[in-house]
């Protein structure tokens, strides 16, 4: 092969790709497998992975390629557009959305990626999410190559293995937060938009997003399959965390719980506040039948990044971000 060509004829993907490329997921998954455990046997099937990939194939937006080498799928790529305040007009792809063949150079991905692209920045989407995991370290250098960084980690916590806990005054009190407690908790709400906006995240907060907060956590408080916990003193509240089930997915462990929510006055911070919430809360969750937690954060969030790796989180996968320069659109060189 000549330097330069690609091994892959890359083409649009189409429902009669669907079978092949289940498989392409079920066989990366089995291949994660040996190094995760914890992630579900279910996704090694390609049964299970077909309606994963029917769902994103369907979705608005939708477009795909497929990678073959004499003729056989080898690799895919499938993504969908997305249009909103906070995100912008982007292009993403899940980490269910793209697998290689074991035998295919990793490099191969960069191919499928140039002409997947191709199509949404034709249509003006130069925000370009996709997905990887954190144990296929060749495959993310291949995404680093091609303009991508990480943005967000998502991470597994095993709960036999609890946060150890410190001491604290008797005075406090952790519970379980029920909706009568959105005043106790008002002043905490923006402390993760705050956070998230500083250097070096730069993680933006709307003010129609901060505005609206009291009355989104008035419905969260009385979501009934989510479990909130808040950390008490002197009728303050200090800390607040908020755990659900978690949604069933290739890299979510069965019957795993998710920390969707947590934050600490910053003037209580390195109390071992969000210890004793993690406590209480895995505490509930194994009684409930979990073995593991799942949460992600921003990893440019220096303190959100290094607290949640020091309590025990080992990322999973991430979100891989690219911005791509819109001038683009007309800056190719040919009106000079």
């Amino acid at each position: 092969m000549l330097a330069g060509m690609s091994p892959i004829e890359v083409v649009p993907f189409g429902t009669e790709h669907l079978d092949a490329a289940a498989t392409l997921l079920a066989e990366r998954q089995a291949r994660l497998r040996a190094a995760r455990p914890e992630l579900p046997a279910t996704f090694t099937d390609p049964a299970a992975c077909r309606p994963l990939l029917q769902a994103l194939l369907e979705r608005e937006g939708a477009h795909g390629v497929v990678g073959l080498a004499k003729g056989s799928p080898v690799g895919y790529l499938l993504g969908h557009a997305r249009l909103e305040p906070i995100w912008g007009r982007a292009c993403w792809s899940p980490i269910e959305g793209h697998a290689l063949d074991s035998a295919l150079d990793v490099e191969a991905v960069r191919d499928l990626y140039a002409v997947w692209s191709e199509h949404f920045v034709r249509l003006g989407f130069y925000r370009h999410y996709v997905h990887a995991a954190a144990d296929d370290p060749d495959l993310t250098a291949a995404w680093f190559r091609t303009g991508f960084g990480a943005m967000q980690a998502h991470a597994v916590l095993d709960l036999d293995l609890p946060p150890a806990m410190r001491a604290w005054s008797d005075g406090m009190v952790v519970r379980r937060a029920v909706p009568d407690d959105l005043e106790l908790i008002d002043d905490l709400l923006p402390l993760i938009g705050d956070a998230l906006v500083r250097s070096p995240a730069y993680a933006i907060q709307t003010p129609e997003r901060h505005a609206s907060l009291r009355a989104d956590w008035a419905q969260e408080l009385a979501e009934p399959e989510a479990r909130h916990w808040l950390v008490q003193e002197d009728g303050t509240a200090l800390a607040f965390a908020t755990f659900y089930p978690a949604d069933p997915g290739p890299m979510v462990p069965e019957g795993a719980c998710e920390l969707a929510v947590a934050m600490t006055r910053p003037e209580a911070r390195g109390r071992g506040l969000m210890r004793a919430l993690l406590g209480a809360g895995f505490d509930e969750a194994r009684a409930a039948g979990a073995r593991h937690c799942i949460t992600d954060w921003r990893t440019a969030s220096l303190p959100t990044h290094r607290s949640w790796t020091a309590l025990g989180f080992r990322p999973s996968h991430f979100r891989l971000h690219r911005q791509i320069d819109e001038r683009i659109a007309w800056a190719d060189g040919r009106r000079a």
